[in-house]
């Protein structure tokens, strides 16, 4: 009978030490914190950045402030992150004469202007709004 009660307690043991790890391994205490303390907006944009990977907060700023919910935007990550449209509930554009283009994560050779940089077609845009290396631009009427 002794055996027994031994064998339980080992299986306890060992399914607590396993429930402890995958604990861990998930990393399920800060993540349900989050779930608790933090908005939406804060969490999306922990994960996919405000200027940086994805650029979501970027994004999610632009385009509250300058109401563009309903525009045609063509999205391009110069960091070769995916630019995630499923994200921002757009349809990929990959049209050059949207009324907006977002570029997302530039990376400027020597500190050179992004209009004398590697995307020519900018000639026909106008900054409206800048953070670091996100861009927000509106075509030239």
């Amino acid at each position: 009978m002794k055996s027994l009660d031994r064998n339980k307690i080992k299986i306890i043991f060992f399914f607590i030490i396993i429930s402890l790890i995958v604990l861990k391994f998930f990393n399920t205490p800060y993540n349900f914190y989050s779930l608790l303390n933090w908005n939406y907006e804060k969490r999306m944009e922990q994960n996919y950045g405000f200027c940086e990977n994805e650029s979501w907060g970027f994004y999610n700023f632009a385009s509250k402030k300058f109401d563009l919910e309903k525009e045609e935007i063509n999205l391009i990550n110069d960091q070769n992150f995916v630019t995630p449209e499923r994200l921002f509930n757009k349809t990929k554009t990959d049209s050059k004469k949207t009324k907006f283009l977002m570029i997302l994560n530039y990376q400027s050779q020597n500190d050179e202007n992004i209009f004398n940089g590697k995307y020519d077609f900018l000639s026909n845009y106008k900054i409206k709004i800048k953070y670091n290396n996100c861009y927000l631009f509106e075509l030239n009427d």
